[in-house]
This record gives C-alpha cells, sequence and structure tokens, in this order.
C-alpha cells in the first residue's frame, strides 16, 4: 500500500471550478443535512481531512461549540484561504485552517476525537502514511468517519482492515466508523 507518494495538488483553475460546482451542488443537496450521520458533540476536537471549500467545516464548527475546535486540513492553497474567509465572515474563531504538503498534519498526537474522511480516500497516494498520521492524531476513543465517495466501499473496507492499525465498528450504506486499534 505505501507507495510514498506525496498528494496532488490540482491547477488553480480546476479548483476554483470544484468551488463553484460544491457552492452548485450544496444547493440541492444540502450537505448540513448529513451532519446527522456524524457523531459529533460539543466540545470535540475534529479533523476534517481533505476539507477542501469547508462545506463540512463550517457547520460542524457551530455544532462542536467554542468548547470545541475544528482543524480544516487540505493540500490546496485556495481551500484554505477559502475556509478562513468563510470563517471569517461567520465570526468562527474555533477553526484552524492548516495547510499541509504531506500526510503530516502537526496536530497533537492523541488529541482529536473525531477525524471525518469524505470522498477524499481515493485521491490519497499512500495510504498507509495517511492512516498513520489519522491514528497518530487520535484519541484511543477517538473515530474516524469515512465515506469513500469515489471509491468502491469494499476497495475502502480492504485499505482500512490492511492498515493493522484500525478496525471497522459499524458501516452504515456508504459510511462508516473506524477505531483504531490500540497504540503501541
Amino acid at each position: 500500500m505505501a507507495n510514498n507518494k506525496k498528494p496532488k495538488v490540482e491547477a488553480d483553475a480546476f479548483y476554483r471550478f470544484y468551488i463553484w460546482y460544491c457552492k452548485f451542488v450544496d444547493l440541492i443537496w444540502k450537505p448540513q443535512r448529513r451532519l446527522e450521520n456524524f457523531p459529533l458533540k460539543e466540545g470535540m476536537a475534529v479533523v476534517d481531512y481533505g476539507c477542501g471549500p469547508g462545506r463540512y467545516t463550517l457547520p460542524i464548527a457551530r455544532l462542536v461549540g467554542s468548547e470545541g475546535k475544528v482543524f480544516a486540513v487540505d493540500i490546496h492553497p485556495l481551500a484554505i484561504s477559502t475556509v478562513r474567509k468563510k470563517a471569517a465572515r461567520e465570526s468562527l474563531t474555533n477553526i484552524e485552517a492548516l495547510l499541509v504538503d504531506s500526510y503530516n498534519t502537526g496536530i497533537q498526537s492523541s488529541s482529536i476525537d473525531l477525524v471525518l474522511l469524505v470522498d477524499t480516500l481515493h485521491l490519497m497516494g499512500d495510504c498507509d502514511a495517511l492512516f498513520r498520521e489519522i491514528h497518530r492524531m487520535l484519541k484511543q476513543d477517538g473515530i474516524l468517519f469515512m465515506d469513500p465517495g469515489h471509491m468502491e466501499m469494499s476497495r475502502a473496507r480492504e485499505i482500512v482492515e490492511g492498515t493493522g492499525i484500525f478496525a471497522i465498528a459499524e458501516c452504515r450504506g456508504q459510511d462508516m466508523l473506524v477505531v483504531p486499534k490500540a497504540k503501541q
């Protein structure tokens, strides 16, 4: 599974189209209604890994409240600047947008309650590095919420189970709740 590929950054023009596309689709699809599927509680520390333009980041920040924190992580500078602008516009001070150039986020070890990986796994070049980083960030009782999106569920399950550091706790349609195995 490891191939040491860094995540690929899309061209700015493509990403601007993607932001426009998300706005259009979100008018119809309303991603906020999916929030009821996320195991969220007030005060949680959450990572939106591959946050894109913040379609989940901002609603989650409102739900976890001022005692909670949301880390919006992406490899694209336009994603991070979009999230920062939206957060400032809504006066949300519990969002920290992190631009990364590898799988390492720099987030404190064992500090995160929930990591979201929504329709992002198919873009990852090194799933081992990704899951090691998620495992490192999560608290022992933390949860990884995954929606494989453009990837077949069977392939996503195979990747998760192949890590040796996560177990699938539950599958609900396209959603998977994944928990870390004991940390060494």
